[in-house]
Parts: structure tokens; C-alpha cells; sequence
């Protein structure tokens, strides 16, 4: 329905604004079904400013903003770029933060009376107020295609997103555990009895030391480290199941 029947209006910093035929309708609807120009204002200015919020967060996040259109229904903010779930979640929550600092600004203005030297103050107060705040209600039910559908899930997203981290750094501090480990020492070869010390050391130059006995104490030194190696291992290999097992839910 909404595929054709725009009118670019101007462009922002490379992004068309895109005005659909039945903006319209929207407005005067919006208004009342009444000669309204300050509802039809509210109208565009905060379907306008919802999407403009959208476009600042995909633009924080480095992906591409496509275009922002207003229809009769709403608006529509059009990106590509891989964003993942977090992102997205966020990006989500962009439009409906724009609407909140919109009701901040008006609840100033309505305390020190600005609202009151402006024409048709009162429809616009109305409108940036209640009418804001009930849609902003509306935007976050977590129903598709509302915003709540992809915001509320941020609350789950950055619960993985710490188990994720937590994972990782006690993986990272097993490895340097490992890493920082000592290599098992042999010990000293000792010259055979009967000979003296000098031609211990020159029958050790003309043949290799021999490897220790089965029952050494040097056996028993490589078997320890080579079992404490694989015990750490094993904590890894733990770790990191954790860690996909935490992303995978």
C-alpha cells in the first residue's frame, strides 16, 4: 500500500523526507475531522521527530539511514546494515526517546507559559502532551509492527550480552593460568659411581642423556604436569560450552 505515492519534500544530509498521499487523511483525522491547522502541525512534527529518533540511533550505530517517510499511519524509517538483535532493540527504543525529550520540552513550555503568546498555544500543548504521551504508550505494546515488538527485547539481550562477557573473561583467565605455567624442570643427570667427575662430564658430551627409568621421579613430575595441564583444559572446554550454550538461548 505504501510502496508508491510519496513526494520527496526535501533531503538531510543525503537522506530523502518523503511525504505519502495519505498524510493527508492522517492529519485530518488527526485533527478531528476539523479544520485544525495546529493538530495537523502536532501530527507531522511528531510522527516527523519519532523517525528522526530512529534515524539518529542506526546512524550512532554506523549503519546506512535510507529514508524517512510520514504516511497517514505513522511514519517509517528505512535502514540497511547487519544490526544484531541488541541493535535492533535499541534502534527501536530511538523513535519513542524523541517522543519523551518532545513531552519534556512541551511540559517546559507549558510551566513558563510559552504555549500561551503562540498561536493556537493550547491545540499544540494538547497535542505535544497528552497526545504524545498516550502515543508513546502505544508505540511500546510489544506487538508487531509497533516498536514494543523489538524494544522490550533489550531487556533479554543485554542479560546475554553479560553472561557472554562474564564467560569470556573467566575463559581468558583459565588460558593465561595456562599460559604463566611453569614447564615441568628434570631433574639433574648424576655422574655414574666409580668414575670420576671429569670423565662423567665428557661421557655425558659423546652420548645423550638417556630418557628416566620407568618409576622416576622425573616420570612422576611429566605425568603430574601433564594431568594438571589437562585438568585446566578441561575447565576451558567447560567454560566455553557455558558461553555458546548462553548464546544459543
Amino acid at each position: 500500500m505504501f510502496e508508491r505515492g510519496y513526494w520527496t519534500v526535501t533531503r538531510v544530509a543525503g537522506v530523502p523526507l518523503r511525504l505519502h498521499w495519505s498524510t493527508a487523511l492522517g492529519a485530518l483525522v488527526f485533527g478531528g475531522l476539523r479544520f485544525a491547522p495546529a493538530a495537523w502541525l502536532s501530527f507531522l512534527v511528531i510522527v516527523l521527530l519519532h523517525e528522526v529518533g530512529h534515524a539518529l540511533v542506526v546512524r550512532a550505530l554506523r549503519h546506512r539511514v535510507v529514508a524517512l517517510e510520514v504516511t497517514g499511519f505513522g511514519g517509517l524509517c528505512r535502514w540497511s546494515g547487519a544490526a544484531t538483535p541488541l541493535e535492533r532493540s535499541m534502534i527501536a527504543w530511538g523513535g519513542v526517546l524523541a517522543q519523551a525529550v518532545l513531552l519534556v520540552a512541551a511540559l517546559a513550555a507549558l510551566a513558563l507559559g510559552g504555549f500561551r503568546v503562540m498561536p493556537f498555544g493550547g491545540e499544540l500543548a494538547y497535542a505535544f502532551v497528552w497526545t504524545n504521551l498516550w502515543l508513546i504508550g502505544l508505540n511500546l505494546l510489544p506487538f508487531a509492527p509497533l516498536d514494543g515488538a523489538e524494544a522490550w527485547r533489550i531487556v533479554s539481550e543485554l542479560r546475554r550480552y553479560r553472561r557472554t562477557r562474564l564467560d569470556a573473561r573467566a575463559g581468558r583467565a583459565l588460558l593465561d593460568q595456562i599460559l604463566a605455567r611453569p614447564a615441568p624442570s628434570r631433574p639433574a643427570a648424576r655422574p655414574p659411581a666409580g668414575r670420576e667427575p671429569g670423565d662423567g662430564v665428557r661421557a655425558e658430551r659423546r652420548a645423550p642423556p638417556s630418557a628416566p627409568a620407568p618409576g622416576s621421579d622425573g616420570a612422576r613430575s611429566d605425568v603430574g604436569s601433564s594431568r594438571d595441564l589437562a585438568d585446566l583444559l578441561r575447565q576451558v572446554g567447560d567454560e566455553a560450552g557455558r558461553a555458546r550454550r548462553g548464546g544459543e538461548r
